[in-house]
């Protein structure tokens, strides 16, 4: 649906306004089909991303700020989100072998199992309602890109 009649709205103060509140309203609308995806998993949308940034680097782990520099929401406490993790037994915390004082965080059986669990909800979900077919999809992302300059 266009816009326009999603947010009742007949006129825009320009093409590039217009784009802009389309790319912040389909942000809230992918991330609400998303939070209630892992809302089944007891997980949020970070977390995920953690989960999804230490499956990318399995066998090896990460540190905390090599997984903040990648995250797509940078604003989080990661610490706290790890804990949770941990907690659900999803992510394992060991001690740098060379450095005592680090820690690193690798993704654990559990984890890696939740992910494949995901995986098919998540490519169902793109498939059905992101109706891009593949050069479509990549001329939106060169578009997003050019758009964060």
């Amino acid at each position: 649906m266009e816009i326009e009649k999603e947010i009742k709205q007949s006129s825009f103060q320009s093409n590039l306004h217009k784009a802009v509140v389309n790319v912040i309203y389909t942000e809230g609308w992918i991330s609400s089909v998303f939070r209630d995806i892992f809302k089944n998993y007891k997980i949020t949308s970070q977390q995920y991303n953690v989960l999804r940034i230490l499956r990318g680097r399995f066998p090896a782990s990460l540190n905390p700020s090599e997984i903040k520099s990648v995250m797509i929401d940078k604003n989080p406490d990661l610490t706290r989100l790890c804990d949770r993790l941990v907690i659900m037994g999803l992510i394992d915390r060991c001690i740098d072998a060379e450095n005592k004082r680090k820690v690193n965080i690798q993704i654990n059986e559990k984890g890696l199992n939740v992910l494949k669990e995901i995986d098919p909800i998540m490519s169902e979900f793109t498939n059905q309602k992101f109706h891009l077919d593949e050069n479509e999809a990549e001329l939106l992302s060169s578009l997003l890109d050019k758009l964060r300059g």
